[in-house]
């Protein structure tokens, strides 16, 4: 009963139209660039990461090790460095992505 039905001729006609004329390459679809606002809290959200990760294993060793506060000073001062090189990290990742071109 499918061989006979004209729809389904048809389709398998505009099918076969289709393949020819896209050829061998593929569609891209681009992804739409994220909105300012989301960027803006992709950036808060690394540095805030860090920051509370570094700052939770300080907490963690002083308790363990009896050192209170040092080593939550030391360990939140290297997660606001990592944060901070994370975050440029991630904006020039966002600039190349931007760029025209890319």
């Amino acid at each position: 009963m499918a061989d006979n039905d004209p729809d389904a001729q048809r389709l398998a006609d505009l099918e076969g139209r289709l393949r020819k004329a896209r050829g061998s390459q593929e569609v891209r679809r681009d992804a739409p660039s994220p909105s300012k606002l989301g960027a803006a809290f992709r950036l808060v959200t690394e540095l805030l990461a860090a920051v509370i990760v570094g700052g939770g294993i300080g907490w963690a060793l002083d308790r363990v090790f009896g050192t209170s506060p040092l080593l939550l000073i030391v360990m939140f001062m290297l997660g606001v460095a990592a944060g901070m090189r994370n975050v440029i990290r991630t904006a020039r990742e966002m600039n190349e992505q931007d760029r025209p071109g890319n």
